[in-house]
């Protein structure tokens, strides 16, 4: 942990960036969403299954437009992308708050999704691999206990609010938190983070000309990669979005199912930490073969078991397996 603490000491500023990103995309995880859902379903009169179509259709829409846009981050000043993308993920959280109708829902979880799970996502994972070489490992596992840290915190406290008050103003708080996020923006020097202007210049200058997207998707690596993250992201999604009633139909008990979504984000915080340490002494190459084994064996506790063990089995078994850094193959 020294390691830690001495990187943590010159690298500040710039890690507790990438982490206040990866903690405030939670605005648009699927876990936070979920708290809404029966809220919606009653007072927009929907079906489960007509919500998840239009949640999955708003999924796939933001993740097309992260492709169209994601490339901005090598491009434009850090600080007005990221100004831009807080101010589309507060315009979301008014349409979530105000939704009175399927329509306005539907672009709501549209820019959710591309704000939170997308773009914020993107920028704290992209300036955290280009700032960092030797230490990379380390400034992402620490970036990325935002996410397992927002599992912790955010659930209790949108709930809290939710049962004090409704959820619509919980939904409208985050508008709030948002705003104060936007305050704080200057404090985090963010031009020390951005490209190069002779590299932004050149890959604006070859944007057009290369045919980047064909050259990937041609790649055996891209494919590899992409079917273990794509397979993970689909599989937890689905399971964590419709977890309770997941919970209820197995009979377990709601208040201890809560409880142990807590270890998972627990589990997933001691995991991010300790893979940014493995991932340096290792490589991402030796470590990838073996990412999915806890996950996979936590579906299958799911697919097998009836008691609450299967439950705790599988979160934390996907809390490993989410918590390790996200370092890509490519630059390991």
């Amino acid at each position: 942990m020294s390691a830690y603490f001495s990187f943590l000491k010159q690298n500040f500023r710039a890690v507790f960036f990438g982490w206040i990103l990866t903690f405030f995309s939670s605005f648009g995880q699927t876990f936070l969403i979920s708290l809404y859902v029966p809220f919606l379903l009653a007072d927009l009169e929907m079906s489960k299954g007509v919500f998840g179509g239009y949640y999955a259709a708003a999924t796939i829409i933001a993740s097309g437009l992260l492709l169209r846009f994601g490339h901005l981050v090598d491009e434009q000043r850090i600080k007005s992308l990221t100004s831009r993308v807080i101010i589309l993920l507060a315009i979301a959280c008014v349409l979530l708050a105000v939704a009175w109708h399927p329509v306005v829902l539907f672009f709501a979880m549209i820019g959710l999704r591309l704000g939170g799970q997308g773009l914020m996502t993107h920028i704290s994972l992209s300036v955290m691999s280009r700032r960092f070489d030797a230490d990379r490992g380390k400034a992402l596992s620490i970036s990325s206990l935002g996410y397992s840290m927002s599992e912790m915190i955010l659930p209790v406290v949108f709930g809290g609010i939710i049962a004090l008050s409704h959820w619509r103003v919980a939904a409208g708080s985050s508008v709030g938190v948002l705003i104060a996020l936007l305050v704080l923006l200057p404090y985090f020097r963010t031009e020390r983070m951005d490209m190069s202007r002779e590299a932004a210049d050149k890959n604006a200058a070859l944007k057009g000309k290369r045919k980047f997207y064909r050259d990937m998707v041609s790649s055996k690596k891209f494919w590899i990669i992409a079917s273990s993250s794509l397979g993970t992201g689909f599989t937890v999604t689905g399971f964590f979005f419709y977890q309770f009633v997941m919970a209820n139909e197995k009979g377990w008990p709601v208040e201890i199912y809560t409880a142990a979504f807590t270890g998972y984000g627990l589990v997933r915080l001691l995991f991010s930490v300790y893979g940014g340490t493995l991932t340096d002494r290792l490589s991402a190459v030796k470590l990838f073969p073996w990412m999915l084994v806890p996950v996979t064996l936590g579906v299958f506790s799911l697919a097998v078991g009836e008691g609450l063990i299967a439950a705790v089995i599988f979160l934390f078994g996907t809390g490993i397996t989410m918590g390790r850094p996200r370092k890509s193959v490519g630059t390991a």
